[in-house]
């Protein structure tokens, strides 16, 4: 357990824009559910595809008040990544099986093991309905599609080197990681029913996390492997695009969520081993 000042909605005490939470081990991607934010954290050997049992998920509360956090509320994993809370199960991508712990007991209820497609980068998931989720492998260039009663998935589309997901209808936009080591990574959107895929605007870099505000869709960038990171948008309508104004750089900004009500981000960030609270970003755009 351990003491931090929460993510707080509103800040009327202070002048700053911007927070940083530490104490965590390469967070990766967050979720809210039930009054509380998960937090899938890699662990202490970032190699995310190291199955060496220290990956993590924290537990912190989202309402705004001050509590202690449960640091390792499920622990024994080895790197995970992607995360989706649904019907009171906290779906996982663990290298190379997606994982489901009951929030509530903490107990693994699900488990479907992706080995034979010989990944070990598991990133991303997204859900169409509550019986149908997508995955993400972004070392083979592939999502697939879940089927959460039956315990079985099928490769779904080919695509290169998906890391987010998001759905919203028949809409999956995606963002990706690049290959090669570069940062080459690309915005895009899949049309379900059609399964086309079709880039969106120009920008390239080392993509990770979405979030769609009515029109605007955002992402992160980490530009490179240091405190250089930042959030884009890209509007679906007119097709512009910008970044947001932080206060500073964001070291690795990976799988974030955001709060249109209150206009707040909640990004973690992997190299950095915390978590930015940051808000009132709305009309602050470059």
């Amino acid at each position: 357990m351990m003491i931090i000042s929460l993510f707080l909605p509103f800040f009327p005490a202070f002048s700053q824009d911007q927070y940083s939470y530490r104490g965590f081990d390469a967070p990766v991607s967050v979720v809210q559910y039930g009054g509380y934010y998960y937090l899938s954290n890699a662990g202490k050997n970032k190699n995310r595809s190291a199955k060496d049992g220290d990956g993590y998920i924290s537990r912190l509360k989202s309402d705004g008040s001050q509590e202690e956090v449960t640091l390792k509320y499920i622990s024994g994993l080895d790197s995970p990544h992607g995360i989706f809370a649904l019907q009171g199960v906290l779906y996982v991508c663990d290298v190379d099986r997606l994982a489901g712990f009951d929030l509530k007991s903490k107990k693994k209820v699900f488990e479907l093991s992706f080995a034979g497609e010989k990944t070990v980068q598991l990133s991303g998931i997204a859900c169409a309905d509550n019986k149908t989720m997508y995955v993400s492998a972004s070392d083979i260039h592939a999502v697939f599609e879940v089927d959460l009663a039956g315990k079985t998935y099928k490769k779904w589309m080919e695509t290169t080197a998906p890391n987010s997901l998001l759905i919203d209808r028949d809409k999956m936009y995606v963002c990706s990681w690049g290959i090669d080591s570069l940062p080459n990574g690309k915005l895009g959107v899949i049309d379900m029913k059609k399964k086309t895929y079709r880039q969106l605007g120009n920008c390239e870099g080392y993509l990770w996390g979405l979030a769609l505000d009515g029109k605007k869709l955002y992402f992160c960038d980490w530009v490179a492997f240091a405190k250089r990171g930042v959030i884009r948008w890209y509007h679906l309508d007119t097709g512009s695009s910008g970044q947001i104004k932080l206060t500073s750089k964001m070291g690795g900004p990976a799988d974030f969520i955001y709060d249109a009500h209150n206009d707040l981000f909640i990004i973690p960030a992997v190299l950095e081993g915390l978590v930015y609270g940051a808000l009132g970003f709305k009309q602050r755009t470059l």
